[in-house]
């Protein structure tokens, strides 16, 4: 597992323009568990946003509207687990094919990563269905 800040995430998709706030509204509208830490810190499990940012960005998916964007006709705002957990053989692998294409040798450890986030994303769905 890789907790990283939310820093770490705005700066790499500083593009998108999120604020802090529309980020902490994007690990909720993706289900992606975060982790408060003291100092007002939100910490996440990298694979898995990865796993839920590649479920809405794969071939043939719906548009996605971020929060604090202009709403579209015919977009959705938001993912539920169950539908990132039955995209996890077509998501993890995109992510290999892509870590193959760029050179990053680290054989199974993708795999592995998909399948404890499935896991604690089960136990998550269970809990809320409770």
């Amino acid at each position: 597992m890789r907790l990283v800040g939310e820093d770490y995430i705005l700066r790499e998709l500083a593009a998108l323009g999120l604020t802090k706030r529309g980020l902490r509204q994007l690990f909720r509208k993706l289900n992606v568990p975060v982790i408060h830490a003291p100092g007002d810190r939100i910490l996440v499990d990298l694979i898995a946003f990865m796993l839920a940012m590649r479920t809405i960005t794969r071939p043939g998916a719906p548009d996605f509207s971020l929060p604090g964007s202009q709403h579209r006709p015919n977009t959705r705002t938001s993912v539920s687990s169950q539908e990132i957990i039955d995209s996890i053989p077509e998501t993890t692998e995109l992510m290999e094919r892509g870590r193959k294409m760029f050179g990053i040798v680290q054989p199974g450890t993708l795999r592995s990563a998909a399948g404890e986030v499935v896991s604690r994303l089960k136990d998550t769905q269970a809990r809320i269905k409770n």
